[in-house]
């Protein structure tokens, strides 16, 4: 592909071609429907899920990975529900599913992930202060351990939730159910 087709997309920072920028809008448009007037909860993760399917606001038919994860260890009842349903209840409740790099892994640019997350830090820190407005931020998966401190320094104006190990949150460590209730229970540091 020509650089001249190329530009610069606004969720991951990477050099991107038409296709890319069309998925990443498709996703945002899918999330803002679902995003709550206020957020009381912004659960952020590293990385945009690859496959669609696995992409909470992404889910047809049923939810698959990552979203699916995420809403059984908040202990959200799937049985029998549209994904409309359940999409509407984690409305309801303030939550929000967000990413520090919204399109999936897989840089056009050839740049590993670790370094994308850390060049986007700060934008995805003003995202978060500026329009999403969260109570809590509750940071997901390992890849967000090495930004703990840059959140805890961050002004904004949100409350840390972490694993009382002081790091993000692993969802495949958690039970059934579980976060909902830590999230609330455990300590946060202010932001």
């Amino acid at each position: 592909m020509q650089d001249s087709k190329m530009i610069l997309c606004d969720g991951c920072g990477q050099k991107a071609d038409q296709e890319h920028i069309a998925r990443r809008l498709k996703r945002l448009e899918r999330m803002t429907r679902y995003r709550p007037i206020h957020v009381q909860a912004l659960f952020l993760r590293a990385v945009s899920p690859a496959a669609d399917a696995a992409h909470l606001y992404s889910a047809e038919g049923e939810f698959r990975g990552e979203g699916l994860a995420l809403l059984r260890v908040l202990g959200i009842d799937l049985a029998g529900k549209s994904v409309e349903v359940v999409l509407t209840d984690f409305q309801r409740r303030g939550y929000l599913l967000a990413h520090v790099l919204e399109c999936p892994d897989g840089s056009a640019d050839g740049k590993p992930a670790a370094e994308l997350l850390e060049k986007r830090l700060a934008a995805t820190q003003a995202r978060v202060r500026r329009s999403l407005k969260p109570k809590q931020v509750v940071l997901l998966g390992r890849e967000m351990d090495p930004f703990v401190q840059q959140f805890t320094k961050e002004a904004v104006g949100a409350e840390l939730a972490l694993s009382p190990g002081g790091h993000a949150y692993r969802l495949e460590d958690l039970a059934l159910g579980s976060l909902e209730a830590l999230i609330r229970v455990t300590p946060v540091a202010s932001l």
